[in-house]
């Protein structure tokens, strides 16, 4: 009886050592907050905006601004991957506007969904934090 309690005792450590390993992030959270240089491709061309982001956790929230206006953003980070939604007014109908990309340090690499126009790249330069 004395084994085998110093063999459950022994599985009991190695099993409360690895909890810690097994409970961590397989990929870290990036980081998306501050100021960001971005251009999307568009039927009428390509548009170029600066982007200001807050994070809090995975909820991304800020706006984005050019000589067209300023737009409210919001979105959510999940290891690289990003998703940020806003919308444009262009000439008094709405389009809303979805970037999803891959974050890679200072630079995120994506698709434009414009509601039903269509998709086309996406990419932003961070330019400040």
């Amino acid at each position: 009886m004395q084994a085998m309690g110093r063999s459950t005792l022994c599985v009991c450590v190695v099993a409360l050592l690895l909890v810690p390993f097994g409970a961590a992030p397989l990929s870290a959270q990036a980081n998306v907050a501050g100021e960001w240089a971005v251009s999307f491709a568009t039927p009428m061309g390509m548009m170029e905006f600066t982007m200001a982001v807050s994070q809090s956790g995975t909820k991304l929230t800020g706006h984005l601004t050019s000589d067209v206006g300023e737009f409210p953003l919001k979105g959510t980070v999940d290891g690289d991957q990003v998703t940020i939604d806003w919308t444009l007014n262009d000439n008094g109908k709405m389009v809303e506007i979805t970037f999803k990309g891959k974050v890679d340090g200072d630079k995120i690499n994506g698709t434009a969904k414009l509601g039903t126009i269509g998709q086309g790249p996406f990419s932003a330069d961070r330019t400040g934090s």
